[in-house]
């Protein structure tokens, strides 16, 4: 499975531990993130809920082997999960130790709290696996970001660091490395002992301007990805990233 859950003194912590695969995302992990979600959400004993990961990757993004051989599979998983996470009214936490990509680095962007490592790097490159961004992401970033900022790091596919991902208000703060656990065992255990009501409640008026405005672009975000997924220079993408190969694009007038 792949995904380690415990609750203690209102904290649910749930841990990606598939350090092997960069602790890459299966369906089954997207699956059971969710379901421990929707778990929490009728809990009434789960007050704050930390995302975290095991060893010095927090995610490399979806598992490109199983999406290239399970696409339909691997995708309603994904969807199923990002559903939740929009829609929980509980804090999530999110403890950054290391790289993040791709639908990882997405999943943070509906986390109410992110604290990262002087070390951890971000990037969400769906235009360099010939995709588009998806679940909102690229509407979030022009909002946090600019749309400038946004577009540099969307269109070109580059990282960003610890730091730049602050500056572009895309995590709450940067902490040495050294400091990243303490300094996140205080936030949970402080959101884990305040008003549950009250911590919901404000959590909707925070989210309220941006899920309008996501209501508005997500659907047409998800439409271009859909076009663009089942394109042929994507397929070109996934294959060549797997066989360690630069990819060929052919331009639609090329033979």
């Amino acid at each position: 499975m792949s995904i380690q859950s415990s609750l203690q003194y209102g904290i649910l912590r749930l841990t990606i531990d598939r350090k092997e695969r960069r602790n890459a995302l299966t369906a089954d992990m997207f699956r059971a993130l969710a379901d421990a979600l929707r778990a929490a959400e009728a809990d009434p004993k789960t007050r704050v809920v930390l995302l975290q990961a095991a060893g010095s990757v927090f995610s490399a993004g979806a598992d490109l082997e199983e999406m290239l051989a399970a696409p339909e599979a691997a995708e309603a998983a994904a969807d199923d999960f990002f559903s939740t996470i929009s829609a929980f009214t509980k804090p999530v936490i999110a403890a950054v130790n290391g790289p993040c990509v791709g639908e990882a680095f997405t999943a943070l962007l509906y986390c109410d709290l992110v604290y990262a490592g002087s070390h951890a790097l971000f990037s969400l490159p769906a235009v360099a696996l010939a995709r588009t961004p998806r679940w909102g992401a690229a509407t979030v970033m022009a909002l946090a970001a600019g749309p400038s900022k946004a577009a540099e790091k969307l269109l070109l596919s580059e990282p960003i660091s610890a730091d730049e991902a602050e500056a572009m208000r895309l995590i709450t703060r940067v902490v040495e490395d050294e400091h990243l656990e303490n300094v996140v065992a205080a936030k949970t255990a402080r959101l884990a002992v305040l008003p549950p009501s009250a911590v919901a409640g404000t959590k909707q008026v925070l989210r309220a301007a941006r899920a309008k405005l996501l209501a508005d672009a997500a659907p047409f975000e998800e439409e271009v990805y859909r076009r663009q997924a089942v394109s042929p220079e994507a397929a070109e993408a996934l294959k060549a990233f797997l066989e360690g190969r630069r990819p060929v694009f052919q331009a639609d007038d090329e033979e």
